[in-house]
């Protein structure tokens, strides 16, 4: 069994209608041999990747797909905490993910810490962005792990998920992470070519054989689809040979376990 813990809808401007790009979706998935996937949709409405409305539209319809929350932290703060915790007692969602760099705000930003406590309430984990984004270096200045460290310990129960492992700086976020029971990393993107052109191949398999050594529950298998492709994230965890016990983890263990999936 494969789960598939991060990623999104093919693009609309490629399809004709989101029924359609959930189709691509499933067919992509079924080639690859991917059982199971969580949704992330945009935190903007109208998104060409659909937003959380369209995501949950298509999810609440499809037994292998499941849906993360989001939430525009910088419109309407009071109703999307409302929205997402309905969200959260009708089971639609299976956590949250925060976009930090993509919007110019920290993850210590006070305003996301109603997020954390509904986290907490549910047992679901907290995603979050890290890394560079649209190839805008300076962005990843509001993603930096030393944040998420500041989070991992003023809620010690929260579950929180590093998406992209804040590469191209990979090992640094290894060392100020490490030692976190309540920190763990998704693979999305980090099989992507520009991403090993950048971090540097060997690091990175170096860098998660070490993570996975120190907790193996830490490691979620995900790709990024479709903006990464499914068989390269698939071929680098392969390439760790690791033992079948671990890979299992990593490929849908840990997911199933932080997602409380059935």
């Amino acid at each position: 069994m494969i789960i598939d813990s991060h990623l999104h809808l093919p693009p609309i401007n490629g399809c004709r209608n989101f029924q359609e790009s959930k189709l691509k979706l499933l067919s992509e998935m079924d080639r690859a041999g991917i059982d199971y996937g969580i949704i992330i949709p945009d935190n903007l409405e109208d998104s060409n990747i659909g937003d959380l409305n369209t995501v949950l539209n298509i999810t609440e319809k499809n037994e292998n797909l499941f849906a993360l929350g989001v939430m525009d932290i910088q419109s309407h703060e009071e109703s999307w905490i409302k929205k997402l915790k309905n969200h959260f007692e009708e089971g639609e969602i299976k956590g949250i993910k925060i976009f930090p760099g993509h919007d110019p705000v920290y993850p210590t930003d006070e305003r996301f810490e109603p997020l954390y406590e509904l986290c907490i309430k549910y047992d679901y984990p907290l995603v979050i962005h890290t890394g560079p984004s649209d190839d805008n270096t300076e962005s990843s200045k509001y993603n930096d792990p030393k944040y998420i460290v500041k989070i991992a310990k003023e809620f010690p129960k929260l579950k929180i998920i590093i998406a992209h492992y804040f590469w191209p700086e990979i090992e640094y976020c290894y060392r100020i992470t490490r030692g976190f029971d309540n920190i763990h990393f998704d693979t999305s993107a980090l099989a992507d070519k520009e991403v090993l052109n950048v971090t540097g191949e060997k690091k990175m398999k170096n860098v998660l054989r070490k993570t996975v050594a120190d907790n193996p529950e830490s490691v979620l298998f995900g790709t990024d689809f479709s903006m990464c492709d499914f068989d390269f994230h698939l071929d680098l965890i392969n390439s760790l040979n690791l033992p079948d016990n671990i890979r299992k983890r990593i490929f849908w263990k840990n997911a199933s376990q932080l997602f409380s999936l059935n």
